[in-house]
């Protein structure tokens, strides 16, 4: 749905497939969630991509996930420009402070 133009309906598809997903299937989660928050950032939808972010963050600092680190590193790059954006500057440092335990 993202790649034929349908970007509304391929982040609702998205949170369905995370609701009907397992709440043993974590890494499944953490990733749909960093591809959730990735579009809705592109879609310049901040406040709501600022949301999935920080349930991203939740649950990536319980798991250990190279597609979650190459998310957090996604979240950094992309959400720096929209700092003066309400709760993206918390965001942005929440994301450090995972960031650095993930390096420790």
């Amino acid at each position: 749905m993202w790649w034929l133009g349908d970007r509304e309906a391929s982040v609702n598809a998205l949170r369905r497939s995370n609701r009907a997903r397992s709440l043993q299937e974590r890494q499944g989660r953490l990733h749909a969630l960093g591809v959730i928050a990735d579009r809705q950032m592109q879609m310049r939808h901040i406040e709501a991509a600022a949301q999935t972010w920080g349930e991203f963050l939740d649950l990536h600092t319980t798991l250990s996930s190279s597609r979650g680190d190459e998310h957090l590193k996604a979240l950094r790059t992309g959400m720096s420009r929209y700092r003066g954006v309400a709760g993206v500057g918390d965001l942005l440092g929440r994301a450090a402070d995972v960031a650095r335990l993930k390096a420790a």
